[in-house]
């Protein structure tokens, strides 16, 4: 009865249509991402009960059922939807695929796959690719921050803390600020 769980808020399309990531880009490594990004990142900001029910929403939509997010009642859901949590969701599951796509576990270990025509990159390199989209990602976490904080009744699922005159802020830094 929990089908609606598998639901992914964002398609491996949809991430390639952002023009961060290569159309040739394995749609499976980009659905393994695509859950890192919703199930752990997502989760951790805006809670459980909040990724949840847009699962069973846009599940709806997809198996024909009532209760979609395309019903009128749901509008504010549809909203964050399209507006804030794709775009938060295809920043993080970039950011996770420039490790997961250029190191991989083989029965050798772990190894960095190399072609003539191409140069694999170092983990310096990487890394600074993965640290430069952060920064975009914890500009598009800023922007649904607020509007969670402005529209906060109508999410009751909602885990968020804020006090919307003092909107949390996301920012690509190393140090803790909670």
């Amino acid at each position: 009865m929990n089908e609606y769980k598998n639901t992914m808020l964002v398609s491996p399309n949809k991430v390639k249509e952002s023009g961060k990531l290569n159309i040739n880009v394995e749609d499976r490594m980009i659905a393994a991402s695509i859950r890192v990004a919703q199930n752990v990142y997502l989760v951790d900001v805006i809670g459980k009960g909040l990724v949840e029910k847009l699962q069973q929403l846009v599940f709806n939509k997809i198996e024909g059922n009532t209760d979609t997010i395309d019903d009128a009642e749901n509008e504010a859901y549809k909203t964050l939807l399209d507006e804030y949590i794709v775009e938060v969701l295809q920043q993080k599951t970039v950011i996770d695929l420039c490790i997961r796509n250029s190191y991989k576990v083989r029965n050798m270990g772990v190894v960095k796959n190399s072609d003539t025509n191409v140069n694999a990159s170092d983990i310096d390199d990487i890394k600074y690719v993965q640290n430069y989209l952060e920064t975009e990602y914890n500009h598009t976490l800023n922007r649904m921050a607020e509007f969670l904080c402005e529209n906060k009744a109508a999410f009751p699922e909602c885990v968020f803390d804020c006090d919307c005159s003092h909107t949390p802020k996301y920012a690509n830094i190393n140090l803790f600020l909670g």
